[in-house]
This record gives C-alpha cells, structure tokens and sequence, in this order.
C-alpha cells in the first residue's frame, strides 16, 4: 500500500508545480505590453488576436489602448486607463474604468520579454515593447 501512495503524491506534487504562478514584482510589469492574443485556455488554442497594448506605469495606472482594423467598428481605437498595484506577486487591477471593482491577475508563463497573464478566465499572451 506504501508504494502507490508514494507515485501519487509525487504526481501530485508534480501537477501542482507545473501550475504555479510566476511571482511578479513592479518592476517586471512596467512598460509597455503588447497583447498578442486572447484566449480562454491556458495553451492559447481557440485564441483571438489582440491589437493591444497596455502600459503599465510607476504610478500605479495601466494606460490600455486598442486599436480597431475593422472597417465597420463604430471607433477606430479606445483608449481607458485603470489602477493597479503588485501585491503578493499578482497584478491587481480595476476590472472596468469608473469602478471600484478590482481583479487579480496572475503571470502564468514569463521568459524574457513573453509573458502569459491570467485574469479571471481570460488568458493575455504578451510581449514587452
């Protein structure tokens, strides 16, 4: 009976760190983030693409600007600036501009200038500017 608790923990163990989220500090978020795509899986299948950026500054505001290539959208880009702070390693964002509604997102994957951000159930692949 030892032997098959053993593989399972361990497999647990394994599973779970496979998981786990990047710890982010400010200084890894500032600057300007160039969204690739969206997705609601973790592997970036089914995704959208995303001609956004999000600019994180030292004052604790993120500038998002989307631009629109769409020929029949009602306005060529949109531009909201939101309030966020790093605490424990997670962005903790405002989830619309005008609320005081926040959200936390995680960095699931970051390697360089690449970075995969959960937020709630949406998955933000990006790259640094």
């Amino acid at each position: 009976m030892q032997f098959i608790k053993l593989p399972a923990v361990a497999l647990m163990l394994l599973s779970f760190n496979a998981a786990a989220e990047v710890q982010l500090t400010k200084a890894d978020v500032l600057g300007t983030w160039q969204i690739d795509k969206e997705s609601n899986t973790s592997d970036g299948s089914k995704a959208r693409s995303s001609n956004t950026t999000w600019t994180f500054k030292d004052d604790g505001t993120i500038e998002g600007m989307t631009h629109e290539n769409d020929s029949h959208a009602r306005i060529d880009q949109m531009r909201a600036v939101l309030n966020y702070s790093v605490e424990g390693g997670k962005i903790v964002k405002q989830a619309a501009p005008g609320r005081s509604k926040m959200e936390t997102c995680e960095a699931i994957e970051k390697a360089g200038n690449n970075m995969v951000l959960k937020c709630q159930t949406v998955y933000f692949f990006m790259t640094k500017k």
